[in-house]
């Protein structure tokens, strides 16, 4: 039995997060031993205890900050405590998870690094991530295009950088769909979305944050709604921008057209009342808000950016449009609500790839294989 333990520093949740307890939740526990460790934040709260409901032991640290050195002092007492044999650091922001590297260092066992999502650093920042990745065995980026920014970044670290694409939990997403209705779609379109039950739904679910993109989607809706009076824009997620976005919606006139819900809760359910994804991202790591899309069997929009194309193949599994190009978004909703049939052959060789490619378990998988090599070197 391989004791693997996962850390991280984060204060919050995220999509990093989400692939921590994925990977904990179908690791094959006949032969690997997960243990969390992360910080007291309250915000983690109810994502430790999904761990513990799945029999993950979690180790909660007291510490204020990522920059707290009793990171360091605590991940020892963890590592011996706990007889592990890999770490595995989840690296939400380049410069995190600094103290992982010295404490594994000290007990003298290998490092897994997952890049979530990397980007050049400030100059000293940078000089310590150089260093720092020096201790690690393996780096993991979750795109091929998050290894070639890593590559370029860290050139002498580029024979330890490998792809493990993000996966979903396809077994829990469909559950959440077994009891859906059409009752259920009704009171979702009429009282969130604030639409009638035969309005067309073009949903997007992202932080209100100006690297997602938005503005340029707000913007293509006036010439949609011009030849299809009869659709509307629901964007779901939180965020500093939403004021601006509010604005424009107002500026723009399309208030009919267009709102902004907040933060939601059940998102299987609106995705299934809706009929039209477009994830407008300016960049994006990977893009995993698509795999929810693609496995509840929307047709995607997205940006030619990051990883994105990695997910979605243009024509193929979705359409593809230039980053800050509202006519390129205007013109492929168009295209989408005029064809029927291609929406829905676009969704179906998507949620065919994704069950090839993107599931938790293909993901579990692969990190198994990593663990098995470290474990024996």
């Amino acid at each position: 039995m391989k004791n693997i333990l996962l850390y991280t520093d984060t204060p919050q949740i995220g999509g990093a997060e989400l692939q921590m307890f994925l990977l904990a939740k179908f690791l094959d526990k006949n032969e690997f031993r997960p243990v969390l460790a992360c910080g007291n934040y309250s915000a983690l709260d109810r994502w430790c205890e999904n761990f513990s409901k799945e029999g993950v032991k979690v180790i909660r640290m007291k510490v204020k900050s990522k920059h707290d050195p009793k990171h360091f002092f605590q991940l020892n007492k963890i590592i011996g405590a706990e007889k592990i044999d890999i770490l595995h650091a989840h690296i939400w922001n380049p410069a995190s998870c600094r103290f992982a590297f010295a404490a594994a260092g000290r007990a003298k066992i290998p490092v897994v690094a997952t890049e979530h999502d990397p980007f050049k650093l400030s100059f000293l920042k940078d000089l310590f991530k150089k260093y720092s990745l020096k201790r690690v065995s393996k780096i993991v980026t979750v795109s091929e295009n998050n290894k070639k920014i890593l590559s370029e970044l860290y050139p002498k670290e580029k024979a330890k950088i490998s792809v493990i694409h993000n996966g979903i939990d396809t077994t829990w997403w469909q559950s959440q769909l077994l009891r859906f209705t059409d009752l259920d779609r009704r009171k979702i379109k009429e009282e969130l979305f604030l639409a009638r039950e035969n309005t067309l739904i073009i949903i997007s679910i992202a932080e209100l944050h100006e690297r997602k993109g938005l503005k340029y989607l707000i913007e293509a809706i006036p010439q949609v709604a011009a030849k299809f009076p009869n659709i509307k824009l629901v964007i779901v997620g939180e965020g500093p921008e939403r004021t601006e976005l509010e604005k424009l919606i107002k500026k723009l006139g399309i208030e009919n057209h267009a709102t902004l819900t907040g933060r939601q809760k059940e998102i299987p359910k609106l995705l299934k009342s809706s009929d039209i994804f477009v994830l407008p991202s300016r960049r994006e790591a990977f893009g995993f808000v698509l795999l929810e899309a693609m496995i509840t069997g929307l047709p995607v929009i997205a940006s030619n950016t990051g990883g994105i194309p990695e997910i979605i193949k243009d024509s193929k599994t979705g359409l593809l449009v230039k980053p800050e190009n509202s006519a390129e978004i205007a013109a492929a909703l168009i295209d989408l609500i005029s064809h029927p049939e291609k929406r829905e052959k676009l969704a179906a060789t998507a949620h065919k790839l994704l069950h090839e490619k993107f599931t938790a378990q293909k993901m579990a998988k692969e990190y198994e294989k990593i663990y098995g090599v470290l474990y024996k070197t």
